[in-house]
């Protein structure tokens, strides 16, 4: 038996993808998307980017000085930190000849020495494309007197991570928050943050204000690269300097994986063929999913001949269940119709009724649900007679470096898969075979959907008169990134 003709799924899921093909110079090809249009292709000629002729942008955030650009300055060095933005990247800041220390957003620290006297502060900034620009003001440090030296004070102070507070902790995200209370009963001068000995933030004595028994609260937040990340915490006072330092480590495998696997084949409604495959393919699935990656048999739910409130009440219980660190896999197998008339695609449930939609489950409840079910990444397959429209997508295969992996991890994604276009699709489905067949045969820790998709798309071409589709679902927040499968680690449990 086959399927019945299904929806343009990815007709309303994803845009209309009707648009032009686009063969550049270098063979590669594109494909322009638009609402409508039709395919024709041009020659595009190769645009170069414009050269870079802006010089970085520099603002001072301390010390601060009047309408003379003078500041007052009673100790031997001055601390001068700012924010320097370019879109082509910074290459250097440079304050009096010292290099300052420059963080990932721009922020720019250094530590300068003063002459006795007005000095000129300059700080060069330097981008990529090795456009400089300066900001120069003046500190005048009080005239020498001789005085007896200080008597160096007894300090009591700590460093304490509120969070995270336990070393080592695994982190399902590339961005953290640190807590921490800094006690000290002498004031604080300077307090500087860093990742792996990369400079994140610093904070100056005029912003380093007691609150309850910290003498300065941190709330900073980190960026994290995916393994290990060393955070360390550096305080000064004019005596002492006292540092700490936590490790967490950033996992793809502390995320938790969800997945909901639906196979409808048999129907109430006696002029609704049944179908034989559905079923078997799920708990197949789902047997692959638990052993081979890093699913737990707990996340996984699997609806085998549900009605249509069965499966809407298990999306709605989805949305409390699955946080914005969470990934969440939804597989269907069975029956759809694409109303023509309407515009409108749907999924066929148990107790769909052949002449009565109400029952029937429209690409508007799925696509809701879909952006309201805030995960870190969603990918849906459809294995049904749903269409892709006409859509392409260039497809990326540089996926064998793990930094790529950690740049699709990072950002959040809504994806597509399906198992054809406009054509009906048989009960048992090649698309499943070979779908089935690379995740089985996959050696591969890191696997994105994407990846899968390209590796099985042409055996069900070749095999079949079926032209899967994947594609970015519109309007539900994705921002470019992918779902990935993560293969189970050989001695973690099921």
């Amino acid at each position: 038996m086959k399927k019945l003709v299904s929806i343009i799924f990815f007709s309303y899921l994803f845009v209309s993808m009707t648009g032009q093909v686009i063969e550049g110079k270098s063979g590669v090809t594109q494909f322009n998307i638009s609402r409508k249009g039709t395919q024709q292709k041009k020659p595009v000629e190769e645009v170069k980017a414009p050269a870079d002729t802006k010089p970085p942008v520099i603002t001072l955030q301390s010390p601060t000085f009047g309408p003379d650009s003078v500041t007052k300055s009673p100790t031997k060095t001055l601390t001068v930190k700012g924010k320097v933005e370019d879109t082509g990247g910074i290459y250097e800041v440079i304050v009096n000849g010292v290099e300052a220390q420059v963080s990932a957003d721009g922020i720019f620290l250094a530590d300068i020495p003063l002459a006795y006297g007005k000095n000129t502060v300059k700080i060069q900034a330097r981008d990529l494309a090795l456009n400089t620009s300066t900001f120069q003001f003046y500190s005048d440090r009080s005239t020498a007197v001789i005085a007896v030296a200080p008597v160096k004070p007894a300090n009591t102070w700590s460093i304490n991570f509120i969070s995270p507070k336990t070393p080592g902790s695994l982190i399902p995200s590339d961005r953290i928050t640190l807590n921490a209370c800094v006690k000290s009963n002498q004031p604080i001068r300077k307090l500087v943050i860093y990742r792996n000995n990369s400079f994140v933030n610093g904070y100056l004595a005029n912003q380093i204000i007691s609150r309850g028994d910290c003498a300065f609260e941190i709330n900073e937040p980190v960026n994290l690269k995916l393994g290990i990340n060393e955070i360390t915490v550096e305080a000064y006072t004019e005596y002492d300097t006292l540092k700490n330092s936590i490790s967490v480590e950033y996992s793809f495998y502390a995320a938790r994986n969800f997945a909901l696997l639906i196979g409808n084949e048999k129907y109430d409604d006696p002029k609704i063929n049944e179908l034989s495959e559905p079923v078997k393919d799920v708990t197949e699935l789902y047997n692959v999913l638990v052993k081979n990656y890093n699913f737990d048999p707990a996340n996984v739910i699997v609806l085998k001949n549900q009605t249509k409130a069965d499966i809407i009440g298990t999306l709605h219980q989805l949305r409390s269940k699955v946080t914005n660190s969470d990934n969440l896999l939804i597989f269907y197998a069975g029956h759809g119709y694409w109303d023509a008339e309407m515009g409108v695609g749907y999924w066929l449930p148990k107790d769909a009724r052949k002449d009565n939609p109400v029952n029937w489950i429209p690409n508007t409840d799925l696509t809701n649900y879909l952006g309201a079910i805030k995960t870190k990444h969603t990918l849906l397959i459809a294995d049904a007679c749903f269409s892709g429209g006409i859509f392409k997508t260039k497809t990326r295969n540089a996926f064998e470096e793990t930094a790529a992996v950690e740049m699709l991890y990072q950002l959040t994604s809504r994806k597509a898969i399906t198992s054809g276009n406009m054509t009906e699709v048989p009960d048992r489905s090649v698309f499943f075979q070979y779908f089935i067949k690379n995740l089985k045969e996959n050696d591969k820790d890191f696997l994105p959907a994407e990846e899968l998709f390209s590796k099985m798309r042409m055996a069900v071409i070749s095999n079949s008169e079926n032209v899967p589709q994947f594609g970015t679902i519109q309007n539900v927040g994705d921002e470019g990134g992918d779902f990935i499968f993560i293969k189970r680690k050989p001695n973690s449990s099921k």
